[in-house]
């Protein structure tokens, strides 16, 4: 079932296990390689979820964000791979502290784009939307046609943002969206994931 206060480029999983490796993913003492381990795993249920209604044809792009979009990649790759042609471009963005602006600092995108029409984005987080919004117009200048845009968790009003740069040609896959942001552009936690 859909939820209507969404953007309508957007959906949430409805598995439950990803709601409670997220939870498990939420506690702060958690150690680098359970975090690496627990986003593996939300990663390879949100890969399925992203693809489970097409098989795109010819070459498809696997943009990874760097640098965290690096632990969702494996995930994507091992959903992708087996039956689709897939190049892996990485897209290095960083949000600037003040402004909360996004600051490009690695793009290795070919100069020209005549094959890859069909791209998944991953980045594990949608906070304030510029960095996902930018990627977004980085990626539909280069030539792509559509864009999956993957994330394991979003701030509801940054999902807003990101959704309406180019409604027409993305949609988003998310695996759970808490309801706001501080002022330094953080997520803050629904008040239920303790």
């Amino acid at each position: 079932m859909s939820d209507p206060s969404l953007p309508a480029n957007a959906r949430v999983s409805t598995n439950p296990f990803v709601e409670s490796k997220l939870n498990h993913l939420r506690d702060r003492t958690l150690g680098s390689t359970a975090v690496r381990a627990t986003t593996a795993e939300i990663s390879r249920i949100l890969a399925v979820e992203a693809t489970q209604d097409e098989r795109p044809q010819g070459k498809i792009g696997l943009i990874v964000v760097l640098r965290s979009g690096l632990a969702m990649s494996d995930a994507f790759l091992a959903q992708l791979a087996p039956d689709t042609d897939v190049v892996v471009y990485h897209i290095g963005m960083f949000r600037e502290r003040v402004s909360l602006q996004p600051v490009e600092y690695y793009n290795k995108l070919p100069n020209n784009n005549t094959e890859v029409k069909r791209v998944y984005v991953v980045d594990p987080l949608i906070a304030t939307g510029g960095t996902a919004g930018a990627v977004i117009e980085i990626l539909r200048d280069w030539g792509v046609e559509h864009i999956t845009f993957v994330s394991i968790l979003a701030s509801r009003a940054g999902l807003e943002k990101a959704a309406k740069v180019w409604p027409e040609g993305t949609n988003f896959v998310v695996g759970a969206i808490d309801p706001g942001l501080d002022e330094q552009g953080y997520i803050i936690p629904s008040d239920d994931n303790d």
